[in-house]
């Protein structure tokens, strides 16, 4: 048996294995487990919603992929068993991902998470990869099966996820929605046709497509987990009479405050800001890197504001300012004229069913519970898209997260108010909100 890392493969001989997907029993604060397979074409996306094998839909209907059973030991392991067998595999399908998922907890608290590969002919174990730095995920590609040069391979993945097993399949291709009437979901005015975006890059027969670089799944992976949960803390909330009231939950009015300058360099904003949220506009004309970061009081970046390469970039950023010491700014910019503003948010528009613009924004969100659609349109060959909401208390919500050519994402929007904020939006990017969405698709019976 070979043990790989993170990243690694191996050839897999043979063309049916068994997967075993390895933890620890639920109970004693360990949630209940489920594992899960989606077979997805050359450009990594499923054909429709049969593409997931799953508790629902235990075997694909090619019969290349389906879920065995789960088997329990006397040291209180239990392992979901999955089989491929290559011979059924259809030609569209280039690779086979592996996931696990949780609906009662977090994977930081699931032990001796592991994945097994074993031929069904010989019972050798071909692979093992044990996941060894689990946290906030509710959701993992644990590895994936994919084929090149007319062989199959096994490939360590080890993505995490914060959405659980809807929103990892969501970021696949899966729609998992009831028949009926179904929210307004079509492309965005903004979004090419599929007849007018570029094809992908020609790649060698039996080729894998080409990954989406390192960088950008490193930012993803870092949003999902780079705010611990955090007790809420209860907000004396006024009875509302319109957005204003619902603007000064997050902060006061103040004078508000601009400098201009060229090339790098720190400021220190002199006008009184009481404590809560601001906000902070940038533009810059010409090109190159241009960034601002609020910095901490031992003058080290802390907060990223403005982060882009893009020629005449125009962009807001929201920042929650503790009122305890001076606001100080760095603006990286490199012989190129540029100018910032930081203001009260009762400057910020309202988001109504739809927004779209460029760059970083802003908006405040004052309706009820619902679903929120995101899309980026952009010219580069992979981009980062992000969108988060604000609470007053400064509780956050991911409401976007995700590298790809052609980046859309969507997912739950809580109750209002909330200050939604668009970042590393390198592109045009449009916003939909929507009713809540329940789906029988994903709905389980009793474990």
């Amino acid at each position: 048996m070979t043990e790989i890392v993170k990243g690694g493969n191996l050839p897999v001989p043979g063309q049916v294995w068994r997967i075993a997907v390895v933890r620890r029993a639920a109970g004693d604060g360990v949630p209940e487990v489920d594992a899960s397979a989606l077979l997805l074409d050359a450009e990594g996306r499923v054909r429709g919603d049969g593409d997931l094998v799953f508790y629902n839909q235990p075997a694909h209907a090619s019969g290349a992929v389906r879920l065995l059973g789960q088997v329990r030991d006397e040291e209180q392991r239990v392992a979901d068993w999955l089989e491929i067998d290559t011979a059924r595999v259809e030609p569209g399908v280039r690779r086979i991902a592996i996931t696990a998922s949780s609906e009662d907890g977090t994977f930081g608290r699931v032990p001796d998470l592991h994945i097994r590969t074993i031929s069904a002919a010989t019972g050798e174990q071909l692979a093992l990869y044990e996941v060894d730095d689990a946290s906030t995920e509710t959701a993992f590609v644990l590895g994936e099966f994919y084929l090149r040069d007319g062989a199959w391979k096994f490939r360590a993945v080890g993505q995490g996820y914060d959405s659980g097993l809807v929103g990892l399949a969501e970021d696949f291709g899966i729609e998992g929605r009831d028949p009926g009437p179904a929210p307004d979901d079509e492309p965005a005015p903004d979004e090419p046709a599929p007849e007018d975006r570029p094809g992908p890059a020609e790649e060698p027969a039996g080729a894998v497509p080409e990954a989406i670089p390192e960088e950008l799944l490193a930012k993803v992976r870092a949003a999902e987990t780079a705010v611990p949960d955090r007790p809420r803390v209860p907000v004396q909330r006024p009875a509302r009479v319109g957005p204003r009231s619902d603007v000064e939950l997050f902060g006061g009015d103040f004078p508000e405050f601009f400098r201009s300058g060229k090339d790098t360099t720190t400021l220190t904003v002199d006008v009184p800001i009481p404590a809560g949220y601001v906000v902070v506009d940038t533009t810059r004309a010409g090109d190159g890197y241009f960034g601002v970061d609020a910095l901490d009081e031992k003058g080290e970046p802390d907060v990223l504001l403005a982060n882009t390469t893009l020629a005449d970039h125009e962009g807001r950023g929201l920042l929650r300012y503790d009122g305890r010491s001076p606001l100080r700014l760095r603006v990286n910019a490199y012989g190129s004229a540029w100018t910032v503003a930081v203001r009260p948010v009762s400057t910020v528009e309202e988001l109504g069913r739809r927004a779209r613009g460029r760059g970083g924004d802003v908006l405040l969100y004052t309706g009820p519970a619902g679903h929120l659609s995101s899309r980026l349109r952009t010219g580069f060959g992979h981009a980062y898209f992000h969108v988060q909401a604000d609470e007053p208390d400064g509780r956050d919500h991911l409401l976007a997260n995700v590298a790809s050519r052609w980046p859309k994402d969507a997912r739950p929007l809580p109750e209002g108010p909330l200050l939604v904020q668009v970042r590393s939006a390198e592109g045009d990017w449009s916003l939909e909100v929507g009713p809540p969405r329940q789906s029988r698709f994903w709905r389980r019976g009793a474990r």
